[in-house]
């Protein structure tokens, strides 16, 4: 076993969680390590981005690189609920950004990783994480990982769980909840041409669109001639059909057949992938620290992608995480307070998503009570019910505990509203 010097932070998965941590407390100066499992590039879902994103992109200067290399993004186009007509909420309703971005993930999470390189993290790639270290009482003091056949230990101050629902680290030390109304499975591929649903920003948006036979369809511009088209469904309704012969390939088709919108986008085209599938099984830690570690990203809850959350969610507890590791490594006795307060917050982003999807998965609503439901959470000063429900989704009423996070403050994340 060969030894490596020690590190303030060793941060274990390099996906947009863990680079934007071990990237900003780099950025402050702090000596970081990141183990990363795989070789990038590599294939990964989860291609739409919301809004929320930006100020992280900012802070790492990212956005023109962004701008240049991905597809705009300017809203969400639903086919959903009781009303016959698809319906649209934009981005710039909210006053503040009027794009994100629909990201080659590959792509982009290669970016993000060279960006904490830059940054000055040590970046090792290709080790896989082994054994948590500890000491006598129990406090996390580093990691064994395997690379290129050689086996290290590392030590640091904390250790930073970034690896995605493998969980890595905390899967060790901290017990998951699973929302067993959200066990779901999604299956898709991605399709060329296909036909955009309009002329100008619309062309860009997402499509969320729920189908007849269960769940729902999303329908992603990657790129100007590649559509991500998916179909998301309760993990019962594909076994149930699996004990009844259907495959996942028949499944996809069914729903597409059975759509309204997703279907046209794809009329003249045609596969150009294998079809993929994945278990989206919303669950949530049941703690977000302890002695020595915290866990940041799908590694401490992760949320059915409905609304394209998933990247926004990690990106937003980096933020947090890599403030609260900063007052804990510039003053010890703050440590326990700053941790604290980074999953109170944290958790406060968590729940409210998970509250609204969980509203908004039943699709037998009128338009209104949605944006109504919406409009109640955000409580939008002139309200106008479409710009609550973008201000919402899009990550941007969260913004002020984010961006505003203080790890030593004291007041309560729930009473922040635009």
């Amino acid at each position: 076993m060969s030894d490596i010097r020690d590190y303030d932070v060793v941060v274990v998965g390099g996906g947009p969680a863990g680079s934007t941590t071990a990237a900003l407390l780099a950025k402050k100066g702090r000596n970081v390590m990141l183990l990363e499992r795989e070789r990038f590039p590599r294939y990964h879902i989860g291609e739409s981005m919301i809004t929320g994103v930006i100020p992280a992109m900012e802070a790492l200067g990212l956005t023109d690189e962004l701008d240049k290399r991905f597809q705009p993004k300017h809203g969400i186009s639903l086919v959903w609920g009781l009303d016959s007509e698809p319906w649209r909420a934009s981005f710039d309703q909210t006053g503040l950004y009027d794009h994100s971005w629909h990201v080659v993930r590959s792509e982009f999470d290669e970016l993000l990783l060279n960006t904490a390189r830059g940054f000055g993290v040590h970046v090792e790639e290709q080790a896989h994480v082994t054994a948590v270290l500890s000491d006598e009482n129990g406090t996390v003091t580093g990691v064994t990982y395997r690379r290129g056949g050689e086996t290290y230990h590392v030590t640091s101050r904390f250790v930073v769980d970034a690896s995605g629902q493998a969980r890595a680290i905390s899967r060790k030390l901290t017990e998951v909840s699973w929302q067993e109304d959200l066990r779901n499975v999604a299956i898709w591929n991605y399709f060329t041409p296909y036909e955009p649903l309009s002329e100008g920003r619309q062309g860009g948006d997402i499509l969320v669109e729920s189908v007849k036979t269960g769940g729902w369809l999303w329908g992603i511009p990657v790129t100007e001639d590649k559509l991500s088209l998916g179909h998301v469904l309760p993990a019962a309704l594909v076994a149930e059909a699996g004990a009844q012969g259907l495959s996942h390939q028949e499944l996809f088709d069914r729903a597409v057949e059975n759509s309204e919108v997703a279907k046209t986008m794809i009329a003249n085209g045609a596969p150009v992938d294998r079809l993929r599938t994945a278990r989206d099984w919303s669950h949530v830690c049941k703690s977000f620290h302890g002695p020595g570690w915290l866990s940041v990203g799908d590694a401490a809850g992760f949320i059915d992608p409905l609304f394209s959350q998933g990247v926004w969610l990690g990106t937003s507890g980096a933020w947090m995480a890599a403030r609260a590791l900063e007052a804990a490594l510039k003053n010890p006795a703050d440590t326990e307070r700053a941790l604290d307060r980074y999953e109170l917050v944290y958790r406060v982003l968590y729940d409210e998503f998970l509250s609204f999807i969980r509203f908004f998965y039943d699709p037998n609503k009128l338009r209104e009570i949605y944006l109504e439901r919406a409009q109640q959470d955000v409580w939008h000063p002139d309200g106008n019910l479409k710009i609550g429900f973008i201000t919402l989704i899009s990550g941007i009423k969260a913004l002020p505990n984010i961006t505003g996070f203080d790890p030593l403050g004291t007041d309560t994340p729930k009473t922040v509203r635009m």
